[in-house]
């Protein structure tokens, strides 16, 4: 394979790894050593070409091939640097109606209220601020980006609990253990180890007037599904709920989909859906990208022009 050859897959293949940070943000490979050092090598390969072709080592078509790799190392400096000093992809599930803070985008996120039929729906979006320009609405499943990164807002696992005693009187539903005391929606924030291939979202909430603490294991309906026995209803997904006095004595454990049970002494309506995460991810600069993959094209066109006119001018030469 000839040097000219080799730089330009090079060049390709640097382009296409760089690319892939904002088509599929927020993938630990991008921060890792080996995306680093396949950035290196393209980025050796290039130089090593580019600096003899610009000497004329490989003619005229060499040195316009070097407008092209130019462009090309931007886009890998720009990936390196991206993957090597960005931050890593920061995941923020903040509790509905409150805003977090978000120091390296210097924006808040405003994190929507709801309550349970909103849960159900899975709607709601979240908005960021930031001092002297608009505000972003981003809505699940969209993306958008901000500067040098990707940010996302992405559907998780939620619960809506509401409990009532035995007299049908209202109970406060608190979680000591939650990042929101009195919250009565669970975020699953933490996971639990099932089996060797099962690990399932987990969260916890309590009823102190009736002395009762509840700890919930989530199970979409693929979960579910594994079981060795009939599950519930296959098709939606539910959580195992435990129950314990203060003392920490079991009380019980049941399954809920969905709807009212009675359950350790505490009638319980617990509703499934989910609640938006907003994820932060590092991207190349946009600014070295454009300019980049526009030096690249044009390079390649200039490349294509001079090789294209050559056999029409030696017809012409021989008539």
């Amino acid at each position: 394979m000839s040097g000219r050859v080799t730089a330009l897959v090079a060049g390709f293949v640097a382009i296409a790894l760089v690319l892939a940070q904002d088509v599929a943000p927020g993938a630990a490979f991008y921060h890792s050593w080996q995306y680093a050092l396949a950035l290196a090598v393209a980025l050796a390969l290039m130089v090593g070409y580019a600096v003899g072709a610009w000497r004329g080592h490989d003619g005229p078509v060499g040195r316009r091939l070097v407008l092209a790799l130019v462009g090309a190392v931007a886009v890998d400096v720009a990936g390196l640097a991206s993957g090597l000093l960005g931050p890593d992809t920061a995941t923020i599930v903040g509790t509905p109606g409150t805003v977090a803070p978000i120091a390296a985008l210097g924006a808040a996120a405003f994190f929507p209220a709801t309550d349970a039929d909103g849960l159900a729906r899975g709607a709601g979006a979240v908005v960021l601020r930031r001092r002297g320009h608009a505000a972003i609405e981003l809505g699940v499943g969209t993306r958008r980006l901000l500067g040098d990164s990707v940010i996302s807002l992405s559907p998780r696992p939620a619960a809506y609990v509401e409990a009532w005693d035995a007299r049908g009187a209202h109970l406060t539903v608190t979680q000591p253990t939650g990042t929101a005391f009195l919250s009565p929606v669970l975020q699953f924030g933490t996971r639990q180890r099932i089996t060797d291939a099962l690990t399932v979202p987990v969260d916890g909430f309590a009823t102190p007037a009736e002395h009762r603490s509840f700890r919930a294991l989530y199970f979409s309906p693929r979960d579910l599904a594994g079981f060795p026995h009939h599950v519930g209803d296959p098709d939606r997904p539910g959580v195992i709920l435990t129950a314990a006095d203060d003392a920490g004595r079991p009380l019980g454990i049941t399954l809920s989909q969905g709807g009212r049970l009675t359950f350790g002494g505490v009638t319980l309506r617990v509703t499934l859906g989910t609640y938006p995460a907003l994820s932060i991810a590092s991207a190349p600069d946009p600014v070295a990208l454009a300019l980049g993959l526009a030096a690249f094209v044009l390079g390649l066109v200039w490349v294509v022009a001079l090789t294209g006119l050559r056999p029409r001018a030696r017809v012409a030469h021989a008539g």
